[in-house]
């Protein structure tokens, strides 16, 4: 018998990762309170709440356009399912909050998708849901973006593969003909 037997079978955790981005963050430090590219372990019973306030937040921003409580992420599950699915919930009375384009009101909450853009003051947030196995636990991981989360995406699909051309648009089939002849 080895020591592997007596071990309990490790889950593997849903994921929520949060690469975030702020014009002014080296300027205003307002990540001073964010652990980046480390795990962190969250009960899924319990929202985890952002915004500014320390005594109610799990994750801490440090800019005073930020609401005390911004918004929350909270777990549940469909019924008849054993995944976690994730929304999320406006709780600044102030503030504007939008996902994906859409702004929630106050207390408004949208189901977060696979990915998703959320806005809010200057900051932007690239959110991406990675399944996982555990229903009592979640985890998140927090990135910073070096350009907004939205023309990242933007830069990074250009990276199409170069067509035989050499031309990195779509060309009409006439048009090939006449640039492989040589006129123009």
């Amino acid at each position: 018998m080895s020591a592997l037997d007596d071990l309990e079978t490790e889950e593997v955790l849903p994921c929520i990762r949060l690469k975030a981005y702020h014009p002014y963050h080296e300027i205003k430090n307002v990540f001073q309170f964010l652990h980046f590219n480390k795990k962190m372990k969250h009960r899924a019973d319990e929202a985890l709440k952002v915004g500014r306030d320390s005594k109610m937040c799990d994750i801490q921003l440090h800019d005073l356009r930020v609401s005390r409580m911004q918004f929350a992420i909270e777990a549940f599950r469909y019924f008849n399912s054993s995944e976690l699915s994730f929304e999320i919930k406006n709780l600044s009375q102030k503030g504007r909050l939008t996902v994906n384009n859409a702004e929630l009101e106050y207390l408004n909450k949208v189901e977060l998708p696979r990915k998703a853009i959320v806005r809010f003051a200057e900051f932007v947030f690239l959110v991406e849901k990675e399944d996982g196995e555990s229903t009592d636990y979640f985890e998140t991981v927090f990135e910073l973006a070096a350009l907004p989360p939205s023309l990242e995406l933007i830069c990074c699909s250009s990276l199409s593969p170069v067509p035989e051309t050499g031309l990195a648009f779509p060309v009409a089939p006439n048009s090939a003909v006449e640039l492989a002849e040589g006129e123009f």
